[in-house]
């Protein structure tokens, strides 16, 4: 397959929807007629019907979807490194509706409603779209400016910190050698691991414990710095 639109080998250049639509839109603005204008010997009831059907016509094209972007995730959340780990994870999709939890993942004390309300605005600078940054005691060691976040699929420690800690982490990160205005940023697995719920908006993150609910509170002058 060729496309001498794209001059790529994804599609033919007949199945191009992006030229499609290129065409289309010539059309619309009015160009392109000495290619097109099929209407000058038809019936002027014909021609008056065809006038009538184009805004429908391209109301219904405006609403059609071009296509699908899908979402792009990996590490170990998604099986891990290898293409079989990853394999087996996609197959397990398939009997997730079969799965039926009836416990909760962390045994221990009753289960705790986890909530948000006006009282977690405290301290907070509305409006704002600040990301939720967090200081937390990583074995003894005070690090600032972890980075929660539930849009990606690994845990991230980047190794100016992990040279500073010195000891084994119990959560599994990838380490990343590269110049970051974060310590870490956690993801979905570490989240999900310590069964943690996060506000963006109340910039605050909440989590079950033995004695009652636990809570973080971002730190909005850090994370504008």
């Amino acid at each position: 397959k060729y496309c001498r639109y794209h001059r790529d080998h994804r599609h033919d250049t007949e199945e191009c929807r992006q030229l499609k639509n290129q065409i289309e839109d010539l059309i619309r603005k009015g160009h392109l007629r000495k290619y097109v204008d099929r209407d000058r010997d038809a019936p002027q009831g014909r021609r008056e019907q065809r006038r009538e059907e184009a805004p429908r016509q391209e109301e219904e094209l405006q609403q059609k979807p071009r296509g699908v972007i899908h979402t792009i995730s990996g590490g170990i959340a998604s099986g891990g490194d290898h293409k079989n780990g990853r394999k087996a994870y996609g197959r397990q999709s398939l009997a997730v509706q079969q799965v039926h939890h009836s416990k909760r993942l962390r045994t221990g004390g009753d289960e705790e409603v986890v909530s948000f309300s006006e009282v977690d605005y405290e301290g907070v600078c509305l409006p704002h779209d600040d990301p939720v940054v967090v200081t937390l005691m990583v074995e003894l060691f005070t690090m600032k400016r972890i980075l929660t976040d539930s849009g990606s699929s690994v845990d991230i420690l980047y190794k100016h910190a992990f040279d500073q800690l010195r000891i084994p982490v119990q959560m599994t990160f990838l380490v990343v050698d590269t110049p970051s205005p974060y310590n870490s940023i956690i993801e979905r697995p570490g989240l999900n691991l310590m069964e943690t719920i996060v506000s963006t908006r109340h910039l605050l993150v909440k989590f079950p414990t033995r004695f009652g609910v636990g809570e973080a509170r971002g730190d909005q002058q850090a994370a504008r710095q």
